[in-house]
This record gives structure tokens, C-alpha cells and sequence, in this order.
């Protein structure tokens, strides 16, 4: 069983949702969690909370997957389709425990890119698409999780045409098998990971530490992010203009350490 999340107080989660649960022909068979129905369609499971998705850690269910359908804030309010991992390599801001990661699924995030990819196209839309770098809560679900979202502005968060493209990638991860690549995580670059996006074609990215959170970069952290990465990874991904010569170093020395091959995305291009 695979499970779509979001929130009731989330415009563009809301929106998606119930594009998914109209077009797809879900039905609730009286089933609630925490006031709100439960909507299942084959090995599909949809429901939505007044909680903040982020801090949702007693879901009582442990699916194989799970993508939470959700809105896109960005401060530039450029319209976008993107993807993550969630985590959090300092302080929890938003959601989940300091320096804990979030287990995700390398396979379903590439697969989410791919399918937006192929939705913009299809719905004629002037988005840009993006995977973005490991960020907020939650960090202790019990099963894999990964955010497919539309933003960055309550407008395209209204906007009927991108939530449908959205609604049809959710469902379609949620309800079909991914293409299988080599599994990796990737260091270094900023928050819209534009290197990693290339090497996406190439392996399936769990969690990415970003430029801006590598003085959290600790061989523990490499190793959390090895862990909260399903499959496990054994190749490292790194945007080498994207980090400082002393940080490569650092994260280098980790990486042997450990026995985790890398390479450079500008090798991937």
C-alpha cells in the first residue's frame, strides 16, 4: 500500500487531493483519521489532516511509500513544480527533531521529477521544475517519504491547471511501479539543486546537504543520510563548485572513510 497526505489547511494540498479523489474514482467506505475520511482506491490510500503534515509521527499506518501532496512557498513567488526529502541538517525549524533525517525513497523523489517534467509539457504549463535540497519536517515517520508540490504563491496554489498536473504525478507514483537507478546522495550547491536535477538522469538522489547546511557536515550526518535513504545508497553525488576546497576535503576524508564511492555532477552532464 502506498499513501497520499495532506493537509485540510493546505490550499494546494486540499486542491490536489480532491482532483485525485474525483478523477480517480477514490471512495471512503466510512473510514476517519483524527475527523477526516479515508479514501481508498485499489492498494492507494488518501487523507488529509488539520494538523500540520510536517509533524504528523503517529500515523497509523505503515505504508511502502508515502507522497505528500502539498504547496510551494518561495519568497521570489516564481510559479514551480518541485520535489524533496525532508530532514534537517541544524535546528528544526519546521517540523521534526535537530539533525535528524527523514526516511525517504531515492526511486519515488526521481520518479516524481520525471513525472513533473512530463507534466509540464503536458498541461502547457510555464513552471519551472525543480528537485530541491533536503529541508524542514517530519523526521521520524516510520516509512519512506518524499513532497510533490505546486507554488510559490497562493495563485498557483488556485491554479486548476498545475494542480491537475500535480494531482496526476501523485497518482501516478502512488499507483504504479518507479523506474529502477543506482541510488545516491548528493553535497553541496544551493536549495534548488540545479546540478543535482542533471544528475537525476543518471541516479535516483535520496537526501541532499546543501551549501548552506554543510558546517552541519559530521560523518554521523553523512551516515544518517545513508541511512534515511532507501535503497541504500553507496555513491555520493558532489556539486563540486558548489562547495568551498576545505569542505570538499572534509566530506571527502568522510566519504572514504565510510567506503562510499563519488563523483562530480559536472562528470554527469
Amino acid at each position: 500500500m502506498k499513501l497520499i497526505l495532506y493537509s485540510l489547511d493546505d490550499l494546494a494540498g486540499s486542491n490536489i487531493a480532491r482532483i485525485i479523489t474525483n478523477r480517480y474514482n477514490f471512495a471512503s467506505k466510512g473510514d476517519y483519521y483524527y475527523g477526516s475520511p479515508i479514501y481508498r482506491k485499489e492498494n492507494v490510500m488518501l487523507f488529509g489532516t488539520h494538523s500540520s503534515v510536517r509533524d504528523l509521527e503517529n500515523i497509523p499506518y505503515v505504508p511502502e511509500a508515502c507522497i505528500v501532496a502539498s504547496r510551494h512557498k518561495s519568497d521570489s513567488g516564481r510559479p514551480t513544480l518541485t520535489c524533496h526529502p525532508t530532514g534537517n541538517f541544524g535546528k528544526a525549524e519546521l517540523g521534526g527533531r535537530d539533525g535528524r533525517l527523514q526516511l525517504t525513497d531515492a526511486l519515488h523523489l526521481r520518479q516524481a521529477l520525471m513525472y513533473l517534467r512530463q507534466a509540464k509539457d503536458k498541461y502547457s504549463l510555464a513552471y519551472d521544475v525543480s528537485l530541491e535540497v533536503t529541508h524542514h519536517g517530519p523526521t521520524e515517520l516510520p516509512f519512506p517519504l518524499i513532497y510533490v508540490e505546486v507554488g510559490g504563491t497562493r495563485v498557483e496554489w488556485s491554479d486548476e491547471n498545475a494542480c491537475n498536473a500535480v494531482a496526476e504525478v501523485v497518482y501516478t507514483l502512488a499507483s504504479q511501479q518507479v523506474e529502477k537507478k543506482p541510488p545516491a546522495i548528493g553535497f553541496g550547491g544551493p536549495h534548488y539543486a540545479p546540478n543535482f536535477n542533471q544528475v537525476a538522469e543518471h541516479y535516483a538522489l535520496g537526501h541532499i546537504m546543501p551549501k548552506h547546511a554543510v558546517e552541519n557536515l559530521t560523518k554521523t550526518m553523512v551516515q544518517e543520510m545513508i541511512l534515511k535513504t532507501y535503497p541504500r545508497p553507496d555513491v555520493a553525488a558532489i556539486d563540486w563548485k558548489g562547495l568551498r576546497g576545505a569542505d570538499r576535503e572534509l566530506l571527502k576524508g568522510i566519504l572514504n572513510e565510510l567506503g562510499v564511492n563519488w563523483i562530480k555532477t559536472g562528470e554527469l552532464k
